[in-house]
């Protein structure tokens, strides 16, 4: 089965969260952890990731939290799921640099190419504010 990880999921749940409590919102770790159900450890060793690429900012201190570090409109899915999950590959044979003896007499090679564009495209082509809840 191919599917996002827990720690993508927990990851893009703490994500939606910030994005939903206002651009320049500073959020406690504990109240993301909370709203989110996602055990607190967790969700900093998760963030930690976000943090290096630029995605979140962590602002310490008694009064501090996280926020995200850009406008939405600047921040992909696509990039926030490989912070996360790191670079994504639907088969091996897409890995640059992987080798596999089929390459060129495998039929499926073209369809995985063409369906990991076609992922790529859509996490492209959405920013965080595809994460906005509707009232």
């Amino acid at each position: 089965m191919i599917q996002v990880t827990k720690a993508g999921e927990y990851g893009l749940r703490a994500i939606a969260y910030l994005v939903n409590q206002g651009p320049d919102a500073k959020i406690s770790i504990a109240e993301i952890s909370q709203a989110r159900q996602i055990p607190e450890p967790y969700l900093r060793k998760l963030l930690k990731p976000l943090i290096q690429k630029g995605i979140v900012v962590s602002i310490r201190g008694v009064a501090g939290g996280v926020r995200i570090a850009r406008p939405l409109e600047e921040i992909t899915l696509l990039e926030v799921v490989e912070a996360l999950e790191g670079p994504i590959n639907l088969n091996t044979c897409l890995i640059h640099g992987a080798s596999c003896q089929y390459i060129g007499t495998c039929g499926m090679h073209p369809v995985w190419e063409e369906a990991q564009d076609a992922m790529f495209e859509v996490l492209r082509k959405k920013n965080l504010t595809a994460l906005l809840e509707s009232d």
